[in-house]
Formats: C-alpha cells, structure tokens, sequence
C-alpha cells in the first residue's frame, strides 16, 4: 500500500511535468535523486533498472553537451518503464504513476 510519503512525492512529480520541461528541469535534480532513492531501495530489479534511467537522466540534464535526441530518448524510455511500473502498484498509486508515465512520455514527444 502507498504511504502518504510516496503519494505526495507523485503529487508533486506530477505537478512539475504538468508545467512543462522548462519548470520541470528546475527542480529535477532533486526529485530525481529522491525517485532512485526510492526506486532503488524498493527491492524490485525493474524498479531499479528505472532508477539507473533517472541517474542516466540527471546525467544528461548536468552535461552541457547532451543532445535533444538523448533527452527525448531517455523520457521516452523512462516514461514507458514508468507505465509499466504502475501495473506492480498498489491502491491510490496505480493512476499516479500511470499519470507521470504519460506525462513522460508526451514531454519526450515535444522535443524536436
């Protein structure tokens, strides 16, 4: 069952990817390093494949020589991991999860 912690953290992931990529990118760092934490810590080998695309993220986000194509690439792949992870979740979570899924996904797809 989803802890009153991780349904906040969803919340909050949520509304950054709500505000598009450039307020997301603001506060990713953070919130990465909290997801691999968690994801990590979690237990799950699918689980922490995804926190090894979060550090890969934070990674790209950092250099100043990552290319858009890496960057669409590496939400496309995270959002789709994302997605999958829902269909391990529990109660409350599932939609959460689901949501910053698509919200991945579609914020890779808005890169040119």
């Amino acid at each position: 069952m989803a802890t009153a912690a991780i349904l906040a953290h969803l919340d909050s992931t949520i509304h950054s990817l709500d505000q598009g990529l450039a307020h997301a990118k603001t506060g990713a760092v953070r919130s990465i390093n909290s997801w691999v934490e968690t994801l990590a810590g979690a237990g799950v080998p699918a689980l922490g494949t995804l926190a090894d695309e979060l550090k890969h993220l934070e990674e790209l986000l950092a250099s100043d020589k990552a290319t858009t194509a890496q960057l669409k690439k590496a939400l496309a792949s995270i959002g789709k991991h994302t997605t999958a992870a829902a269909t391990s979740a529990e109660g409350a979570s599932v939609d959460k999860i689901k949501q910053i899924g698509h919200l991945l996904t579609e914020a890779a797809a808005s890169l040119h």
